[in-house]
């Protein structure tokens, strides 16, 4: 997994600038060792930002997953075993949906009341 993929950013939307700033983040991730974990994610996007501001630039998306994980409106999904997936009920163990079709009533549910998922 790269940082792309555990932001959900989608590459083709982004500039060839951006582009460039994500390859030098996701290095940089690769090198505090992928956290993954909501508190340590944000602290190395903010050192990331800071670091690509002083660079000449930073993608927006990164300053948005940010802010999104600090107000708990996005989470990292982790990648989904070969042989199936390790979600209990549609839940993962940090306690979100998991995105395998056990998840879907869980997010269907959660539809149905409003919320965003």
């Amino acid at each position: 997994m790269n940082l792309s993929q555990a932001l959900n950013i989608n590459l083709e939307l982004l500039r060839p600038d951006d582009l460039r700033a994500l390859e030098h983040m996701d290095s940089r991730w690769q090198e505090y060792g992928r956290p993954i974990e909501r508190q340590k994610l944000i602290d190395f996007l903010e050192r990331a930002i800071c670091e690509l501001k002083d660079l000449g630039g930073y993608p927006a998306i990164a300053l948005r997953r940010k802010k999104e994980l600090q107000r708990h409106q996005f989470t990292v999904q982790h990648s989904v075993a070969k042989d199936g997936c390790s979600c209990i009920g549609g839940y993962l163990s940090n306690g979100t949906i998991c995105p395998c079709p056990k998840g879907e009533p869980h997010r269907a549910q959660f539809r149905k009341w409003g919320m965003k998922i």
